[in-house]
């Protein structure tokens, strides 16, 4: 299977912009637009969640701990039901995958 960007529909959700890509029965690829100051305000959700940062710079929380800023060439783990959120300190692209997939974020 081959997703083309170009293919999918922009969505919307938790105040991000992002594209649904490649989706298996366990796996969904996405890939995340943020601006500068975009926040993604604390919640969780029982996949796992893998981010690799294409370019920009965010900061990530897990429940009451700061982890720091990440930034192009950073990937990070949230594990699933953990409590975390995310906030865009420039113009972002990050490339998330979820296992299991997240219907809410699957193409219909």
């Amino acid at each position: 299977m081959i997703v083309r960007p170009a293919d999918v529909p922009l969505k919307k959700a938790l105040g991000v912009t992002f594209k649904t890509l490649a989706t298996g029965a366990n796996i969904m690829c996405t890939v995340m637009y943020y601006e500068k100051g975009d926040v993604v305000l604390f919640h969780k959700h029982s996949s796992e969640q893998v981010g690799y940062v294409v370019e920009g710079k965010l900061r990530l929380k897990t429940g009451n701990e700061d982890l720091g800023i990440i930034q192009a060439e950073d990937s990070y783990l949230i594990r699933g039901n953990m409590l975390h959120s995310l906030e865009a300190l420039e113009k972002s692209v990050v490339v998330d995958t979820f296992s299991p997939p997240r219907e809410e974020y699957k193409n219909k």
